[in-house]
């Protein structure tokens, strides 16, 4: 759980966009929404009993929630930077 709140430290680290605002970058504002909807997942799922369908669903969301910040972030910031290139060149 700790975790979760640390990881949110290194964002600045891993957002690897020369644009910082969400506003001009298409592909994560479509995947924030992801994170949105990612995070009521998490929401519901912390409020249920720790029963079989609910402990995988929670693992999964729990899962995409770490992925988002390590993978997805620096992935779309480093695509987005070299779609930029190419549409300038």
């Amino acid at each position: 759980m700790f975790g979760s709140l640390l990881i949110l430290l290194i964002l600045p680290l891993v957002d690897l966009s020369r644009v910082r605002g969400n506003q001009f970058r298409p592909i994560m504002k479509f995947a924030f929404w992801f994170f949105v909807v990612n995070f009521f997942m998490l929401m519901w799922i912390g409020q249920e009993h720790a029963e079989s369908p609910y402990l995988e669903i929670g693992q999964i969301s729990t899962a995409f929630y770490f992925i988002w910040f390590l993978l997805l972030v620096p992935f779309i910031g480093l695509s987005e930077n070299s779609l930029m290139d190419t549409a300038t060149e």
